[in-house]
């Protein structure tokens, strides 16, 4: 399996760019290369796909889109090296680090619609400029949702560490309530769980998460909640950007 270089200490996150060797080259429909260790993040969890480049002695190509379908897919353009191949991964730094800081921003906000409404995450997406999180609850009109931005402001200049553990599933269990975090969408086989901590023993937010984040949330510099929308069925629809 491809050694996933992001998933270490929170400091792997900002991993720019990487060695690493080809063990597989696909070119039927796509163009595809698979590594032995990668930096770049594939789609999942609301989370874009990493981009970038690869390049290597006598060339190199373009990272278009990266794919976690049983090893994880890096779709290119351009040239593609032989297996077996030395190349160096460069990650799209602005649109990863956007990317972070919007995912760690969800967080937040996830957080906070939680401990005020008990509104859980039943969904989201993120952007590089701007993204959406879908709450179990549609009874929350613009006003406290201005309540709601500035409370999660508040938390930002705290500038708090955000850190990532890898704890028993069980442990977790009993950290988290079930009602903000349904962990039985996740396989029973996991037995272990890559896990967020925002505050110093996650007073903050405690959250199971394979995405990438910021180390402090003072990087996240401000949020603004753009606009609501009802989804119908007790669902909300909550856009916000960071500035």
């Amino acid at each position: 399996m491809t050694e996933l270089l992001y998933m270490g200490s929170m400091n792997d996150c900002y991993i720019r760019d990487f060695d690493a060797m080809v063990v597989s080259v696909e070119d039927a429909e796509e163009k595809v290369i698979i590594l032995d260790r990668t930096a770049f993040y594939p789609l999942g969890g609301g989370q874009p796909n990493d981009r970038g480049t690869m390049r290597w002695i006598g060339g190199s190509c373009s990272v278009v889109n990266v794919i976690k379908k049983n090893r994880i897919r890096h779709v290119v353009e351009g040239n593609l090296p032989e297996v077996g191949t030395p190349v160096i991964g460069e990650l799209d730094w602005e649109l990863r680090y956007a990317h972070m800081r919007m995912h760690t921003a969800q967080h937040l906000l996830s957080s906070v619609m939680w401990k005020r409404y008990n509104a859980p995450t039943v969904g989201n997406q993120i952007h590089a400029d701007r993204s959406h999180i879908d709450f179990g609850t549609d009874d929350i009109d613009m006003d406290e949702l201005k309540n709601v931005e500035r409370e999660v402001n508040e938390l930002i200049s705290r500038s708090e560490e955000v850190r990532v553990r890898t704890l028993p599933r069980e442990e977790i269990e009993r950290k988290v309530e079930t009602e903000r975090v349904d962990l039985s969408r996740l396989p029973a086989f996991v037995k272990d769980l890559r896990t967020v901590f925002i505050g110093e023993e996650g007073e903050i937010d405690i959250c199971p998460c394979a995405g990438t984040h910021v180390r402090n949330i003072s990087e996240l510099g401000s949020m603004e909640i753009l606009k609501r929308r009802s989804k119908g069925a007790g669902k909300l629809r909550v856009e916000y950007r960071l500035s």
